[in-house]
């Protein structure tokens, strides 16, 4: 089942709030609240955070039922 725990964990570590991701994308703070729960961000949406932030794209689609996810954990 994907998840964004790892996602969130990137927005916590790296100190980045909704607002700053709201401002990117020109979405409203709650729509990024909802994106981050549960609906996803758009490819356009990832590639822009992730060239803005420097959050590897792994982040965006953890899957945690995945056991290849495991390599992608050790390395972060």
């Amino acid at each position: 089942m994907y998840n964004n725990q790892y996602l969130k964990a990137y927005f916590t570590l790296k100190n980045i709030k909704q607002n700053d991701i709201a401002d990117l994308l020109e979405k409203s703070t709650s729509t990024i609240r909802r994106k981050n729960d549960d609906l996803g961000f758009t490819q356009k949406e990832i590639l822009l955070i992730h060239n803005k932030y420097d959050i590897p794209i792994e982040a965006f689609f953890y899957d945690s039922k995945d056991k290849d996810n495991k390599q992608f954990l050790d390395e972060t």
